[in-house]
């Protein structure tokens, strides 16, 4: 009976340790992303020249301190937006697409107000440079 008590709590030390280490790898994940952000950012500035005002979506989600388990869910909508429209010739208009973004990245009322038109018109803009998405991004933005 004393074995199967030890035991027991060993099992019990080992998920408290188990949930310490996947708390940490979230928390690293996070880092990481804001980090790469941060970094991609950086490069464009430094690199390529690029002058990043406040209606880039990197500065932005920086800024706004917007979950970095969020920032791959723009991504995904201008791209669910495009196999749509492949498949059934239909877009959203530019305003949907702004809300879904805004919607995505669970903006606060106050940081809808950094988070302009302007923010969604510049984002699709530098995605028209991405051929297999270019159409989707330019008939969205022939919307506004």
């Amino acid at each position: 009976m004393e074995n199967l008590n030890e035991l027991e709590e060993r099992i019990k030390r080992i998920e408290e340790k188990i949930h310490h280490i996947d708390r940490l790898d979230g928390t690293t994940f996070v880092l990481t992303e804001k980090l790469n952000k941060a970094v991609g950012l950086l490069i464009r500035m430094v690199e390529k020249n690029e002058q990043i005002d406040k209606k880039d979506l990197d500065y932005l989600l920086l800024k706004l301190r917007v979950d970095a388990n969020k920032y791959y869910e723009v991504p995904t909508i201008i791209q669910r937006a495009a196999i749509n429209y492949k498949r059934t010739g239909e877009y959203p208009t530019f305003y949907e697409i702004h809300q879904s973004i805004v919607s995505a990245l669970s903006l606060t009322e106050e940081d809808k107000q950094d988070f302009s038109i302007e923010v969604t018109e510049s984002l699709l803009k530098r995605y028209m440079d991405i051929e297999e998405i270019f159409p989707i991004c330019e008939k969205i933005l022939s919307t506004k």
